[in-house]
């Protein structure tokens, strides 16, 4: 998956920019000071060149990635339609949750439209959490299925109307 990208080392030294975009990570806006150093020991850190795919719809997922800078297009290919822009996100974005929860196949493709830095949380650092600090790892857990569920929401507020033949 990384070929072309610079890995940037663990995220814990990276921690003064990640607070310093705190107001714009929805799923680190819970965490206290403290709690976002032991999540930042559990990621790795990298940088990206425009026009590099992160994750591939359809590959399996076993990491969710965090945007710290830069710019991402989400596409999706969409069956008797062809891929169709579905997202562009900013700084403060989490991409794969769903996969790093459900085990399943990626949902769409991310595409950097910008050089972008970004960490990476791996499904058996969230396993190592839930074992060594089961109040943090839960905690993370439910920000997790928060966020999983107001984006199903989202889209199914900007889908369903145009699936029924009602204008959005």
């Amino acid at each position: 998956m990384y070929e072309d990208i610079t890995n940037l080392g663990k995220a814990e030294t990276f921690i003064e920019e990640i607070l310093e975009i705190i107001d714009h990570i929805k799923l680190l806006d819970n965490f206290s000071v403290d709690e976002l150093k032991v999540l930042s020991s559990y990621m790795q850190c990298y940088a990206a060149p425009r026009d590099y795919t992160l994750i591939h719809e359809g590959d399996e997922g076993d990491y969710l990635i965090l945007i710290l800078s830069g710019k991402v297009k989400v596409q999706k290919n969409i069956r008797n339609v062809g891929v169709k822009k579905i997202a562009e996100v900013l700084a403060g974005v989490t991409l794969g949750e769903m996969s790093l929860i459900d085990t399943q196949a990626r949902f769409a493709s991310c595409i950097t439209l910008s050089p972008t830095d970004f960490a990476v949380f791996s499904r058996d650092s969230l396993n190592e959490v839930l074992i060594e600090m089961p109040r943090l790892g839960n905690k993370l857990l439910l920000v997790l299925l928060q966020l999983m569920a107001q984006r199903l929401r989202d889209t199914s507020d900007k889908f369903l109307p145009s699936v029924f033949g009602v204008p959005i």
